[in-house]
C-alpha cells in the first residue's frame, strides 16, 4: 500500500469530456499491482490525490482516516467484494460515491452494482476518459447531495419557531397555532394584512413539520392572472395550443411536501371550484388532459381580504372556506403590537448591519419614538425596509431620526421619548422606557389590567406578560405622591 500526494483543489479537465472540477482524494482499492498502478497514473495526470491499497484491511484503514471525494473499488477481492466494501464505506461516509471495476463483462454484475448504489460500472482495461466521466459525475452528485443538505438544514434553521420575531400576547396566540398546525396535516388558513409576515409562518410550518424535506411551494394568486392561473396550478397536457409543451403545475411540484397558496381571496370562483375538487379528491387534472393525477400535499393558505364578507358577496365560494378553514392563525397588525417594536427594530439593524458588512449600530431614542408613534400600514415589511434604508444610510453608530423616511419624520402622531445618552444600551433603555409607559396606563386605569390592555389596545394577555417580564407590582403600587 501507498498513498500519493497529488495537488487538491486543482482544476482538471479532459479534452472529451471533463468540465473545470475541483480535485481531491481518490481511494483506489484493486489486488492487481498493474491495474491499481494503472489507475492511479490516470488519475494523477489529471491532478488528482490518489489513495492506493491493493487489500480490504488497508482500504478500510485508509477510509477510517480520510476523506474521500470518490472510490474506484475492484469487484473481485480475494477477502471479500466491491460491494461488500462500498456498504462498509458507506457506513463512514453515507455519500461516497463509488465505482465499480471487473475484468468480467458480465450484465448481471454491472446491474447488481448498479442496484446496490454504485455510481457507475467499468469493466477493465480501464478507458481513461470513461473512468474521467465517471468521475465528474461522482463528484457532481457528491456535491449536489452536500449543497442540498446545506439548503435543507439552512431553511430548517432560518424557519424555526424563534426566527419568528415578538413577543407580545398577540404573538404567543400566533406561535402556539403555528407550533399546533406544523405537529398536523390539517389546511391552515392564515389571515393578516399585506406585510404581516403570511408566507414567513406557511414555512415556519411546513419546515417544522413531517414534510420539511419535501417541497414548498408557494404560488401568489393575486400575482398570475387569471388566465393562467389554472395552467400555472395543475399543469398542462403537450398540444393543447400550437407548440405548448407537457408543464407539471404547482400542485405537482409540491407532492409530498407544502402548497402555500397566497391571496386566495383574489382567485376567481372558477378557479375555486377546481382547488376544492383538488383537496377533497387529493388529486388533479392538467389542462387539456381528462387523466387523474394523485397527490400527496398539505395545503396552507393566505389572505388578507375577509372572506365571509367575500362569501356573502358572492366572490368566493362557502365550501371551500369551510375546507380551508380548519386551522385559522390570525396575524396581527404591526401598529396593534407595537410592544414588538424594539425587538423587530434590533433583529432588522443586526441582519443589514451583517448582511451589508457593517459596524453594528444602535437605534436613538428619538429614532425609537417616531418610529412608536408611526401607524405602519405597510406592517412589518414596511418597518424591515426602514431599518434596512436607515442602517445602509447612517454612517455613525447611531440611527437618528434623520436617518428615517420623510413620511414616518413628518408624522405628526405624538410620542414618548427619551434622553439620547442613555446609561445602558438600546435594550435596557427601551425596557425601561416601556415600563414607564405601561405603569402610567395602569395608573390612570386605576391599575385594573383588563382596562389597561383595552386603553393601550392590546391583549389581556400581553398586558400580563408585560407586568410580569418588568417586575411591575399592580397588588401594592406605589401611591401617588400628595
Amino acid at each position: 500500500m501507498a498513498a500519493h500526494p497529488g495537488r487538491p483543489g486543482a482544476f482538471i479537465k479532459s479534452d472529451n469530456y471533463m468540465s473545470n472540477v475541483t480535485g481531491g482524494n481518490v481511494l483506489v482499492v484493486d489486488d492487481d499491482i498493474n491495474s491499481l498502478k494503472m489507475v492511479e497514473q490516470f488519475l494523477n495526470l489529471k491532478n488528482f490525490e490518489v489513495t492506493c491499497s491493493l487489500t480490504y484491511r488497508d482500504a478500510k484503514r485508509e477510509m477510517a482516516d480520510g476523506k474521500f471525494v470518490a472510490a474506484v473499488l475492484d469487484y473481485f477481492m480475494p477477502d471479500t467484494t466491491g460491494l461488500v466494501m462500498m456498504k462498509e464505506f458507506r457506513e463512514i461516509d453515507p455519500d461516497l460515491p463509488v465505482i465499480i471495476l471487473t475484468a468480467a463483462r458480465d450484465i448481471k454484475l454491472a446491474v447488481q452494482a448498479i442496484k446496490e448504489g454504485a455510481l457507475s460500472y467499468q469493466v477493465k482495461p480501464v478507458d481513461p476518459d470513461e473512468l474521467y466521466s465517471n468521475l465528474q459525475t461522482a463528484i457532481n452528485t457528491k456535491s449536489l447531495v452536500t449543497e442540498n443538505r446545506r439548503l435543507q438544514f439552512d431553511l430548517s434553521t432560518r424557519y424555526k419557531f424563534d426566527s419568528i420575531i415578538g413577543s407580545s400576547g398577540r404573538m404567543m396566540d400566533v406561535y402556539d397555532m403555528t407550533h399546533r398546525a406544523s405537529k398536523v396535516r390539517s389546511t391552515v388558513l392564515v389571515t393578516g394584512e399585506t406585510g404581516c409576515g403570511k408566507e414567513l409562518i406557511a414555512k415556519a410550518i411546513h419546515y417544522n413539520s413531517d414534510r420539511a424535506k419535501k417541497p414548498f411551494i408557494s404560488v401568489n394568486c393575486a400575482a398570475v392572472p387569471e388566465s393562467l392561473l389554472e395552467s400555472e396550478l395543475f399543469g398542462i397536457e403537450k398540444n393543447v395550443a400550437s407548440g405548448v409543451d407537457a408543464r407539471a403545475g404547482k400542485f405537482e411540484a409540491a407532492d409530498g411536501g407544502t402548497l402555500f397558496l397566497d391571496e386566495i381571496g383574489d382567485m376567481s370562483i372558477l378557479t375555486q371550484a377546481k382547488v376544492l375538487r383538488a383537496i377533497q379528491e387529493r388529486e388533479i387534472e392538467r389542462v387539456g388532459s381528462h387523466t387523474p393525477r394523485k397527490i400527496d400535499i398539505r395545503i396552507v393558505a393566505a389572505t388578507h381580504r375577509n372572506l365571509e364578507q367575500a362569501i356573502s358577496d358572492g366572490k368566493f365560494r362557502r365550501d371551500l372556506y369551510y375546507r380551508l378553514n380548519v386551522l385559522v392563525i390570525a396575524l396581527p397588525q404591526l401598529k396593534d403590537r407595537k410592544e414588538d417594536l424594539p425587538e423587530l427594530c434590533e433583529h432588522f439593524i443586526a441582519k443589514y448591519c451583517d448582511e451589508n458588512r457593517l459596524p453594528e449600530k444602535r437605534l436613538s431614542n428619538s429614532a425609537f419614538g417616531k418610529l412608536r408613534a408611526y401607524p405602519w400600514p405597510g406592517n412589518v415589511r414596511e418597518l424591515e425596509n426602514t431599518m434596512e434604508r436607515a442602517v445602509v444610510i447612517c454612517d455613525d453608530e447611531k440611527i437618528d431620526v434623520a436617518h428615517l423616511p420623510l413620511n414616518i419624520r413628518s408624522h405628526s402622531g405624538a410620542y414618548f421619548s427619551m434622553p439620547d445618552e442613555p446609561t445602558g444600551g438600546l435594550e435596557e433603555s427601551v425596557a425601561e422606557f416601556e415600563k414607564e409607559f405601561i405603569l402610567t396606563a395602569l395608573k390612570r386605569n386605576g391599575y385594573k389590567q383588563n382596562k389597561t390592555a383595552e386603553d393601550l389596545k392590546v391583549s389581556e394577555r400581553s398586558i400580563w406578560y408585560k407586568i410580569k417580564k418588568h417586575g411591575i407590582d399592580t397588588k401594592h403600587p406605589t401611591p401617588e405622591p400628595e
